[in-house]
């Protein structure tokens, strides 16, 4: 398990996404963004050159990894929520992403010394190196018990 000491200011961790088949972009918008450049193909060309995914849906692959390869395995308490999100170019289908997560900095609770915040910034880039997707997030983490345990008092 890795506690907030665990982490350091700039530290990088890598992964990669899955590519999202056209299919996969098409059953997604369906259900949850049915604009048509994420629908109608011939639409979506004529503005970003052929179809593109949600940005939503591009947000959850982008986590994806982040998730399963890396939050399973933290003393995570719980997301604090997201700044800066931005998509910044659209993501097509077969496009496996490059991911980032990058700690900015890491906070001891001054009030719950058993905790503290792991800030970190993620980004995607696609197969050409663009970066397609950029946010801010924080996350509460348990610190390692014999650190967070008060000492003896005199």
């Amino acid at each position: 398990m890795k506690y907030l000491e665990d982490f350091q200011a700039g530290q990088v961790f890598r992964f990669r996404t899955a590519p999202m088949s056209k299919e996969s972009i098409m059953g997604f918008a369906r259900e949850w963004d049915p604009q048509q450049l994420h629908l109608d193909e011939e639409y979506a060309t004529k503005i970003h050159g052929g179809l593109i995914a949600s940005g939503f849906q591009t947000l959850l692959e982008v986590f994806k990894p982040i998730m399963t390869e890396m939050m399973t395995t933290m003393a995570n308490i719980g997301g604090m929520g997201f700044d800066n999100f931005r998509w910044l170019k659209p993501v097509h289908p077969d496009e496996p992403l490059d991911v980032e997560l990058i700690v900015n900095a890491i906070t001891p609770s001054r009030s719950k010394p058993d905790r503290g915040i792991l800030q970190y910034t993620i980004e995607a880039r696609n197969p050409d190196g663009e970066l397609v997707f950029t946010t801010q997030s924080m996350a509460m983490m348990k610190r390692k018990p014999a650190l967070s345990e008060p000492g003896p008092t005199s």
